[in-house]
């Protein structure tokens, strides 16, 4: 997801929220969690292909 993916999804459920009665503070802590997963998995991502450009270099070499 992209960052106004994860925006629209905030608002989303934040407007959910409000209109049934729900918590909004799960609903935010939710789409916090969500977010920091991805970019964990996005730095996760990063190094290994960082460390697959390294290992390819030295094959090159």
């Amino acid at each position: 997801m992209n960052a106004e993916q994860f925006l629209a999804l905030a608002e989303s459920l934040r407007s959910y929220a409000q209109n049934s009665g729900r918590d909004l503070n799960a609903t935010n802590l939710f789409v916090h969690n969500m977010l920091m997963r991805a970019i964990r998995s996005g730095e996760h991502a990063a190094v290994a292909l960082s460390d697959y450009d390294e290992a390819e270099e030295v094959k090159a070499a």
